[in-house]
């Protein structure tokens, strides 16, 4: 081939490329201009009707909860038949909301005949909007679709045309007046900031515990006294006092009932005999929430000072006031201090055992001792004598007295007097169940139960030292 004919050859080939690419472009242009109609009209389909949010004048709907309505005023919404409930306004705006954003996923028929397969012959929801206009776009809604896609839906003036519409917009209508109640706010405390807790029962145990670094009988150890169900106080774990404050912290209303407040609503409620009321104390904020009858999972609750009646759910209301007083009181008995003990005296089966103890430092120590143990001026192993005082200076309380349990007797097993500085101390243990424990009084206040093993090993430890 001459050199001529290759070029004319190459010059069609490259106007045929040229010409399919530009087809080709053509082509493609129309499909992507095709979709964006097909979208928009489908779009258009779609839209159900056109509404502003800001346009919005009243909304009224009927469920099978409630049959209510609602105006605007100003920037708020009010219920019309009574413009003071307390409307949670959140919620009223997400209905206007959904109202102005329903579409159709899809045209089920437009020539329906027979409503009730729908469930539209009584539509499970009916909503209603007024614009500023005082146009009203109303719409209804039925049952769920069997595959869970939508609900049945027709538009005011048009059963005929049934859609499959989302299942937001009947979920954002799924409220009685109740469930529309703004719900007050229960102050807000922290933990380390309460210094006094008490739950009052009307069936089972109270419990009450307050701290009181200056005047508390247990001002020594962290301040903290468990008043009840004791008939003394006895003393509070701190530790574990905060962690049962932290319950009470961030407490709410999970759901209204009535914003008013009047006493026939005190019986009404079970206010006039309250299953629970508490208190909690900081130094700044006192709160007392009183509980009253259960409605099915929930109880009646008001707080002292505040109009209105409330719920909570059983299950918070049971962090708030089921306590079991033995886990919050401290674990040690008889706290003893053993670098402060000089004296100690134990009382067994008519014999008394007396030791004086003395201490030392040990050389190049500033937090160790050595000690002395004496008996009748007769010096005996120290060792012994601080292994044995260890236990019962750190013996826990093992349960509260049952005044059920047939006590095998009252005379005392045996009695301790600790002396440290200033400060006395007497133990005395009585029999409890002849088994397994002893009751045990410190300075008097008999509360708690003890391991009656762990006490016999101590006395045979003591006595042992001659």
């Amino acid at each position: 081939m001459s050199k001529k004919k290759r070029q004319t050859v190459t010059l069609l080939v490259l106007c045929l490329v040229l010409i399919a690419a530009g087809a080709g472009y053509f082509l493609l242009v129309r499909h992507q201009e095709a979709e964006k109609r097909a979208e928009k009209k489908a779009q258009q389909a779609r839209e159900l009707f056109q509404l502003s949010s800001e346009d919005i004048r009243t909304v009224e709907y009927q469920s099978k909860k409630a049959s209510l309505s609602f105006e605007k005023d100003g920037k708020n919404w009010k219920l019309a038949k009574d413009k003071s409930f307390p409307l949670d306004q959140d919620k009223i705006t997400d209905m206007v909301d959904e109202m102005t954003g329903v579409s159709a996923d899809k045209t089920v028929t437009t020539d329906c005949d027979d409503l009730t397969r729908y469930d539209l012959d009584k539509p499970q929801l009916t909503v209603a909007v007024t614009d500023k206009s005082g146009k009203k776009t109303k719409i209804y809604v039925g049952m769920e679709s069997l595959s869970g896609g939508g609900r049945y839906a027709y538009c005011d003036g048009d059963e005929k045309k049934i859609y499959l519409i989302g299942t937001s917009l009947y979920s954002s209508f799924d409220y009685n007046l109740e469930g529309l109640m703004s719900l007050p706010d229960i102050p807000a405390v922290k933990a380390d900031k309460i210094q006094y807790l008490k739950v009052d029962a009307k069936k089972g145990k109270s419990f009450e515990a307050e701290y009181d670094k200056k005047n508390s009988p247990y001002k020594d150890i962290y301040g903290w006294s468990v008043k009840k169900p004791y008939s003394q106080p006895v003393a509070g774990d701190k530790d574990e006092l905060q962690n049962l404050f932290g319950n009470y912290t961030d407490m709410s209303f999970d759901g209204g009932v009535t914003y008013k407040d009047n006493a026939s609503l005190d019986k009404k409620y079970g206010f006039d005999d309250p299953s629970y009321t508490l208190t909690v104390k900081t130094a700044k904020k006192n709160i007392v929430l009183y509980f009253g009858k259960k409605k099915g999972s929930s109880y009646y609750v008001k707080k002292k000072g505040q109009k209105g009646v409330y719920l909570m759910e059983t299950s918070n209301v049971d962090k708030l006031v089921s306590i079991n007083a033995l886990e919050y009181v401290y674990q040690r008995l008889y706290p003893g201090d053993q670098l402060k003990l000089n004296k100690m005296q134990l009382s067994y089966k008519g014999k008394k055992y007396d030791f004086d103890i003395t201490k030392k430092k040990k050389k190049d120590s500033d937090t160790e001792y050595d000690y002395t143990v004496k008996t009748n001026g007769k010096t005996v192993d120290s060792d012994t004598f601080m292994k044995a005082y260890s236990v019962i200076s750190y013996l826990a309380p093992g349960g509260n007295i049952d005044k059920n349990v047939q006590v095998s007797g009252n005379k005392p097993v045996a009695q301790f007097r600790f002396k440290e500085g200033q400060k006395d101390t007497t133990v005395i243990l009585y029999p409890y169940d002849g088994q397994n424990l002893y009751r045990v009084s410190v300075n008097g206040i008999m509360q708690f139960t003890v391991d009656k093993s762990a006490v016999d090993k101590v006395i045979r430890q003591f006595t042992s030292l001659k």
